[in-house]
């Protein structure tokens, strides 16, 4: 009997033996993870082959885009004053978040996805810096520039010889309406930058079999989500693609269910998140679908037919990215034919972003309609299956690298007079002007008809920084006038909407003469709140409150001692509305397609 059986035993009488048998015990066999991962199809634990790293390549294509596009960018900038407004809007918000009065991290909004801001606020830390013009470019340049390191990794996995590759890149940087996006500051390259490296991770996965780029997929999707809401299209339509892929390779339940799961977990953790703030904060868990800058619906579904979206998607790619007409149809050809599963998965992401303009029109979640940098994801997308077609083609590789050369070298005059020509855009038509001329595009008109430069609020800007020195001293409508606001480099002057949110605003603006030294207005009354209190003021005509500096777009009055506008306290912007005699119920005059509202920011065309 063992000594370490502990189990009571009857007693044994005198020169007896008794023998205890102990029940048998299950054997239990250890498992090893060679054997467990047996069925598994894809490389776990191991990095398996792959091309070697070259850290100094992609630092030298990095720096060479950034510095290209960033000195293109403020001769486009500074310069000729091709300059977006959405992109003042952003950047005054990145430099409310650390020199506002107080600071606020609530001043990045929600009407703008929360990464596009946020993640240019580094270069706002220095006041003097984020009032430069010089800036912007960079804001665009950083997330082009590391698209352009992407694609050229997946070239290398894809066998492309190396002067190929360069060419590749510097035709593509070329592009027109790449140059505009990359150098103009806009926010686009943004999320389409981390896009790209989902896709990439992507390309990598399915070439080298190793999971671990599966993860790093999914997290990229997860940051470009709150980058971009745009990205859901391609982090769907990619989780498909994983879960169908492991199926056509033969991989089990198990294996596809979790590779899938762990894809899409931090994306879904990060909408779940963003839903629940929009819960909390503004009452309405889906505010950032519905009230997103991008979900207004300024232009209702119905002005397009059917006829009509499908002919204005055709020219959408007909301008912007006419590589797609060969390579959507190539890559179901090699997919189906040559039963290239990846190449077929990618001519399914490619039909959708072609269709994705006009399925937004559709579903009434855009406020730019068909316009032409819709093109811009689809010319990428496009790169990216030339790229698998020129692995897919074996010795034929150097041949499809060099079509594809001779593509996007032919599609830069087409689609630079593509900007002069098609019907819907925002500073297309101006930054062809500019390119064509060499002059400044300062008080040009976009085709909508609005007035391009920021002269107007440079010079208010110069005047309040020479003449107000008290914190809190003007009161404006910063929705309005963000761009006067970044450009004296001093948020801190104003009393705004983001200071104590709206109801402390609202009030100061019923009696400023308890809060405020001054108030600066916007002429555009339809817009701007506090004009709508003070129509008068911003014309310059009103008897009490004096002009002390007016420019074309803004005017500051002072605001004297015992001021009075009499009247109650507006509790609510529509209050303010209807005490301007602004129509709320449809009465307003429509916006046709030549125009662009000059209320959101976010077109690129005026303030």
């Amino acid at each position: 009997m063992s000594a370490t059986d502990t189990t009571p035993q009857p007693p044994t009488p005198a020169g007896e033996h008794h023998i205890v048998v102990q029940p048998e015990q299950p054997t239990r066999r250890v498992v090893t993870n060679a054997e467990r991962l047996s069925g598994v199809i894809q490389s776990v634990g191991r990095r398996p082959t792959d091309i070697p790293r070259r850290r100094w390549e992609s630092l030298g294509v990095f720096a060479f885009f950034l510095i290209a596009w960033s000195l293109f960018g403020h001769w486009l900038v500074v310069d000729k004053h091709v300059v977006g407004f959405e992109t003042l809007d952003r950047l005054n918000r990145a430099l409310m978040v650390w020199h506002n009065d107080p600071p606020k991290l609530s001043a990045l909004g929600f009407d703008y996805p929360p990464l596009a801001t946020l993640l240019v606020t580094p270069l706002t830390i220095f006041s003097d810096l984020a009032r430069n013009l010089a800036i912007i470019p960079i804001t665009s340049a950083v997330f082009a520039a590391g698209t352009m390191v992407v694609l050229n990794t997946m070239m290398r996995r894809a066998a492309v010889l190396a002067p190929l590759r360069y060419t590749v890149l510097v035709a593509l940087g070329a592009n027109p309406l790449v140059a505009l996006y990359a150098a103009g500051g806009a926010r686009h390259f943004l999320w389409l930058s981390l896009v790209v490296v989902a896709l990439g991770a992507l390309f990598a996965w399915y070439v080298t079999a190793d999971i671990r780029f599966v993860m790093i997929a999914g997290l990229a999707f997860s940051v470009a989500t709150l980058a971009g809401y745009s990205s859901l299209l391609w982090f769907v339509l990619s989780a498909v693609m994983i879960g169908a892929v492991l199926a056509r390779m033969g991989a089990d339940g198990t294996e596809i269910e979790g590779t899938t799961v762990g894809f899409a977990s931090p994306t879904v953790y990060v909408i779940a998140l963003w839903t629940a703030f929009n819960l909390l904060l503004l009452g309405n868990p889906f505010a950032w679908i519905t009230e997103s800058s991008d979900a207004l619906g300024n232009v209702s579904a119905e002005e397009f037919s059917i006829v009509g979206l499908l002919r204005w998607t055709g020219e959408l790619v007909l301008y912007g990215a006419p590589i797609a007409i060969v390579v959507l149809p190539a890559l179901f050809f090699a997919g189906m034919a040559r039963r290239n599963t990846f190449a077929l998965w990618l001519g399914v992401i490619l039909t959708f972003t072609v269709l994705a303009p006009a399925g937004a029109v559709v579903l009434n979640v855009t406020d730019s309609p068909m316009v032409l940098r819709n093109a811009l994801p689809i010319l990428v997308v496009s790169v990216i299956g030339a790229i698998w077609l020129a692995r897919s083609a074996g010795s034929s590789a150097t041949l499809v690298s060099a079509l594809l050369v001779v593509g996007l070298l032919l599609s830069i005059p087409w689609t630079f007079q593509g900007m002069k020509d098609y019907k819907y855009q925002n500073l297309e038509s101006t930054f062809a002007a500019a390119i064509s001329t060499g002059q400044s595009q300062e008080g040009a008109r976009t085709r909508s008809g609005q007035v391009v430069g920021v002269v107007d609020e440079q010079a208010m800007a110069s005047f309040i920084r020479a003449n107000v020195t008290r914190r809190g001293s003007i009161l404006t409508d910063n929705a309005q006038t963000y761009a006067v606001m970044l450009f004296t480099g001093r948020p801190d002057l104003f009393f705004d909407r983001v200071d104590q949110s709206d109801g402390p605003w609202l009030e100061a603006a019923a009696d400023p003469a308890e809060h405020v030294d001054y108030m600066l207005l916007s002429t555009d009354t339809a817009a701007d709140l506090l004009s709508r209190l003070y129509p008068e003021a911003a014309a310059g005509r009103h008897p009490s409150l004096t002009t002390v500096y007016t420019t074309a777009r803004y005017t500051l009055v002072g605001v004297p001692s015992g001021f009075d506008p009499g009247g109650a306290v507006p509790q609510t912007a529509s209050e303010i509305a209807e005490q301007s005699g602004a129509e709320e119920d449809g009465s307003e005059e429509p916006v046709t397609d030549e125009q662009e509202p000059t209320l959101q920011p976010e077109l690129e065309v005026t303030s």
